[in-house]
């Protein structure tokens, strides 16, 4: 009977081991879950791939190696697997010049990862090509709500439709601005550039500052993407809103002739500047302004440098803002995915605000999120800030083959009006009659349907 006794002691202590270790076991479980909900909660998305199965995904992203945007994209990274330890992210640094080239040749060879870095004139590219009939990328329509494209600027939005298709969620935007070295100004006596600025006050503040071997301004004249803010202030406009050319519509010429002279004739852009030339006149201090944008604010800062930033000129001519041409970068689900719920809850993460708000903080990136705009964080940046506010009155690139296409024929127009063997009208006609040809060349794929899956 004793042993006995011990023995029924002994099983009801096993069972009070037992039935602790499950209530520590499930508190634990609650922590973990509370835990991940609260960097949810943080991140404003919610997950929706709930899963007890292991998921891998793979992801192509465009931030330089070892750079403060690839840092901050690895720590969002890493949150997003602590908020969700079943899923694994493999992340490869593509380079962002051919990130799409490289995207369409691993698609058509059936290695497409499940999600990838793109821009809105990358889009351009990808959005006509098909495999066995079906698109590269996951039309994300319905994969996202009406609240939560709500929570992203519109324009951004746009941005990423090619057509009726939703192909990418936009994490950030990038435009043109006029940035300036304080110092030189300082040096020189000068007022620093105001929002009210003209070209002519942009001219003329040039010419005072070109002195010895410091020029007034640096931009690559003869790259199309610095005259598109010029083009459209002197009222020239790249499409109509038919999406037809119209490189050589009214004020385009005199776009270019005011751009190049500013070279050529008054001397204050040294000559042959270029898009790495000009950066490095501006950190050696051998320029007094630069046409420039976020992206380098940090290299300009760590070079000792007080710099400002004002919004491109009004055109006297006109009476209009020089608008630069604003486009937007984001995350695209391809269209091979096996994992297209988790990887939209991944762009939805790497997109959202406080994701947003890191890297505007730490990088200088614009954000879309309209959260943001009102965030006192941001709206007391003044690098931020003047740089969102210079995007509020860009022009948003148009996601169209025509826009992916421009570069060429405005590369060879640019080059005869430089080299002094055509007009800019002419040139630019006929850079919008090849243009005209290019697209009617390329036979337009048909109209994307949603697919299941």
């Amino acid at each position: 009977m004793a042993s006995k006794g011990r023995l029924t002691l002994i099983l009801a202590a096993l069972l009070l081991i037992a039935s602790l270790a499950a209530i520590a076991n499930n508190s634990l479980n609650q922590s973990s879950d509370s835990s991940n909900d609260d960097l949810e909660l943080n991140n404003y998305f919610q997950t929706n791939a709930r899963s007890e199965a292991e998921v891998t995904l793979s992801v192509w992203y465009t931030f330089a190696s070892e750079s403060k945007e690839e840092e901050t994209y690895l720590d969002a990274i890493a949150g997003f697997e602590q908020a969700n330890p079943h899923i694994t992210v493999e992340s490869t640094m593509v380079p962002y010049g051919n990130a799409d080239q490289l995207f369409m040749t691993a698609a058509q060879g059936g290695e497409a990862p499940d999600l990838v870095r793109l821009s809105s004139d990358q889009l351009g590219k990808i959005g006509e090509v098909r495999v066995d009939g079906y698109p590269l990328l996951e039309d994300l329509r319905p994969h996202l709500t009406p609240n939560q494209r709500s929570q992203f600027d519109q324009r951004a939005v746009s941005g990423m439709y090619y057509g009726e298709s939703l192909l990418g969620i936009p994490a950030s935007q990038d435009c043109l601005s006029l940035v300036y070295n304080k110092a030189i100004f300082d040096a020189q006596g000068m007022d620093y550039p105001n929002d009210n600025w003209t070209n002519d006050d942009l001219l003329s503040a040039a010419e005072n500052l070109t002195n010895g071997d410091v020029q007034g301004l640096a931009l690559p004249v003869k790259v199309a993407y610095w005259w598109f803010p010029f083009q459209e202030g002197f009222g020239g406009h790249l499409f109509d809103e038919n999406g037809n050319p119209t490189l050589d519509s009214n004020g385009s010429a005199e776009a270019v002739d005011w751009l190049f002279a500013l070279e050529k004739e008054h001397g204050v852009v040294a000559t042959g500047t270029q898009i790495e030339s000009m950066k490095s006149q501006f950190i050696t201090s051998k320029a007094a302004m630069i046409v420039d944008g976020p992206w380098n604010w940090a290299t300009y800062e760590s070079s000792r440098l007080d710099v400002g930033q004002s919004l491109l000129p009004i055109v006297e001519q006109s009476g209009l803002r020089s608008s630069p041409l604003v486009t937007y970068k984001g995350w695209s689900v391809t269209k091979q995915s096996a994992q297209k719920v988790a990887s939209t809850d991944l762009a939805l993460w790497l997109s959202s605000p406080s994701v947003q708000r890191d890297f505007a903080l730490d990088t200088y990136t614009m954000p879309t999120s309209i959260e943001l705009y009102t965030d006192p964080q941001i709206t007391e940046n003044d690098v931020i800030s003047g740089f969102l506010a210079q995007a509020q009155v860009g022009t948003p690139a148009p996601t169209t083959r025509g826009m992916a296409l421009v570069y060429g024929p405005l590369g060879t127009a640019f080059e005869q009006v430089y080299t002094d063997s055509s007009t800019s009208q002419q040139a630019l006609s006929g850079a919008n009659t090849e243009l005209i040809s290019l697209l009617s060349e390329s036979q337009p794929a048909d109209a994307s349907q949603l697919f299941a899956g």
